[in-house]
């Protein structure tokens, strides 16, 4: 079914329809529905949509909730753990993250974007990393206030924070550009904010992966309403093209990642299924044969994320704006 993008919740005027019917990627006003999955909300279910860009495949979630609904979904459990949890365990946690990074870098100033509680940030040794972080929700920036310092940490969003121009080395999201409304406009910042031959890191879900093709509406990866944009290695890889990066390092991300989300979308499409009871006697008959599954799906078709690793380009070389529908991807 190829249509318009749909408009957000509520009548926008025109200039805001004009606006939303562009794909933020490649300019494009075709789309293809390709799934729709109703979520629970206090006023009754709402169906959310998720449209590909029939030009560059950017997958989007439509409708968007106002900020002040999206929030209800972030609440305290959302964000688990406390800021007193164990440095030790912290660094573990954390391991996969500050692995990667210390392929590239291994001193200079991070900034943090989307933060959380603030934990990949004290996984570093102060003395080396000068850190910092972005976090506009009040639960996680409060505590990562309180384990990083209130002048390390803004509570507003990265976008119009308005930060020194040139001041970081490093800039990550760790799975929080597929949260953000215009990624777009996050990445242009992070250019302007890194010095030169500064890198950005991202993880987010991989929606070209084997778990987000086989489970569908079922894989824990979709996270709606949470995730406004779904992600390719292409479209990334274009995204940040677009934006003045230079992919140095794309690859499915390690660790744990994939397993514990292959048993949450196994347990999801069994529960849907076949019901509470039902689904989950079917998901512990098939739990030993997880580890052998994860594996071979992982290699052979594609993780559920993706890793990345990009390099600021030379000013001069830096490219603004949507490319158009027809270079390659």
């Amino acid at each position: 079914m190829k249509t318009k993008y749909e408009n957000a919740t509520g009548e926008p005027n025109s200039a805001q329809s004009a606006e939303r019917l562009v794909c933020p990627l490649c300019g494009s006003r075709d789309a293809e529905l390709i799934l729709t999955k109703a979520i629970a909300l206090p006023s009754g279910e709402l169906p959310f949509r998720l449209w590909r860009c029939a030009q560059c495949d950017l997958v989007r979630t439509e409708p968007r909730l106002a900020p002040e609904a999206l929030a209800s979904f972030y609440g305290d459990e959302y964000w688990g753990a406390t800021p007193d949890a164990d440095p030790d365990w912290i660094r573990r946690d954390q391991r996969h993250r500050t692995a990667f990074l210390h392929r590239f870098r291994d001193s200079g100033a991070i900034l943090d974007v989307g933060c959380g509680l603030g934990f990949f940030l004290r996984a570093f040794d102060p003395s080396r990393w000068d850190r910092h972080g972005v976090e506009p929700m009040p639960l996680p920036y409060r505590q990562a206030a309180r384990s990083l310092g209130a002048d390390r940490v803004k509570d507003i969003p990265f976008a119009v924070a308005a930060l020194p121009a040139a001041r970081f080395d490093v800039v990550t999201f760790w799975d929080s550009l597929e949260h953000l409304p215009d990624p777009r406009a996050e990445l242009h910042e992070a250019r302007r904010v890194l010095r030169p031959g500064g890198l950005v890191l991202i993880a987010l879900p991989n929606f070209a992966g084997y778990q987000a093709r086989h489970f569908g509406e079922d894989w824990y990866h979709l996270s709606l309403p949470h995730h406004l944009w779904h992600f390719t290695p292409a479209t990334l890889t274009r995204l940040l093209d677009s934006c003045g990066f230079c992919v140095r390092s794309l690859e499915d991300r390690a660790g744990p990642d994939h397993y514990h989300a292959l048993k949450h979308s196994l347990l999801n499409r069994m529960t849907r299924l076949h019901g509470a009871r039902g689904g989950r006697l079917r998901y512990y008959a098939a739990k030993p044969f997880l580890h052998p599954w994860e594996w071979t799906s992982t290699r052979w078709g594609g993780g559920s994320s993706l890793q990345v690793c990009a390099e600021a380009a030379p000013r001069d070389e830096a490219v603004s704006g949507p490319r158009v529908a027809n270079e390659s991807q």
